[in-house]
């Protein structure tokens, strides 16, 4: 369990909750999303995830170690429009990676857009973002970083891809701790994106892990292949492709080198 007094006197949350076991954080904070009387930012965590999502149909697999939370945000009290809410998403990664480089200076941290976050070249972090359609104002961002994680009952296909703080550092870390200093980094990039003093473009490309590589972005609408050039201001990922420049702002993207 997290000390949540501390959440709320020391981080940006209006109102937290945890519980040992949940089917999955994000479900229970999409329930509480069009209830008025719930003050955003609103944490909900859990020590064990039985149904815990990733995108699409991927589920997110967590042991003992595993930080594992959503937060309901609000987002015209944030001051950030609809149209902005594709560098909020990217904005989420960039904090869990500032956090990491905060507790393990020395690890290869690396963002793979639009918000996975690596350490060297396994995931270490999930994002799941969701928007309530009973209350489409508010969105719904779920995280899940493997801190302390071990490895040794996951499934075979998953210890080839991800990895843990502890794992890359050989250290162990409080998972209040690492709470505590990912919400105020976040804090401290939501404040300075609604001020319009954010450049996301210049923090991003220094833990690019796509950039100059030759990617595949695959989406409803079809496959891009090309290479990769960081992203836009507007949080778009930069794909040459053929000669041509091409946006990306949605979909599935795989290195090809």
């Amino acid at each position: 369990m997290v000390d949540i007094e501390q959440l709320l006197a020391e981080t940006l949350l209006e109102g937290a909750e945890w519980h040992s076991s949940a089917e999955s954080t994000n479900s229970l904070t999409l329930e509480l999303a069009p209830d008025a009387s719930c003050k955003a930012p609103y944490l909900v965590g859990a020590g064990e995830q039985t149904a815990g999502r990733g995108r699409g149909t991927n589920r997110w697999w967590a042991a003992d170690g595993t930080l594992m939370f959503s937060v309901l945000f609000d987002m015209p009290s944030l001051g950030i429009p609809q149209s902005d809410w594709p560098r909020f998403s990217l904005g989420t990664a960039l904090s869990v990676a500032e956090t990491i480089e905060a507790f393990a200076p020395q690890v290869p941290v690396g963002l793979k857009w639009p918000n996975d976050v690596w350490i060297g070249a396994r995931k270490t972090c999930g994002i799941l973002i969701e928007q309530s359609h009973l209350a489409p104002q508010r969105l719904v961002v779920g995280i899940g970083l493997n801190v302390n994680t071990l490895f040794g009952d996951a499934p075979e296909e998953l210890r080839e891809i991800a990895t843990s703080l502890a794992a890359e550092s050989g250290q162990r870390f409080s998972l209040q701790e690492v709470l505590v200093r990912l919400l105020q980094r976040w804090e401290l990039n939501i404040v300075a994106q609604r001020n319009g003093d954010w450049d996301l473009r210049r923090l991003w490309s220094r833990l690019c892990v796509l950039s100059g590589h030759r990617v595949r972005v695959s989406s409803a609408s079809g496959d891009i292949l090309g290479q990769c050039h960081g992203i836009a201001d507007d949080g778009s990922l930069l794909v040459e492709e053929s000669g041509q420049a091409r946006r990306c702002y949605a979909g599935t993207v795989r290195l090809l080198d």
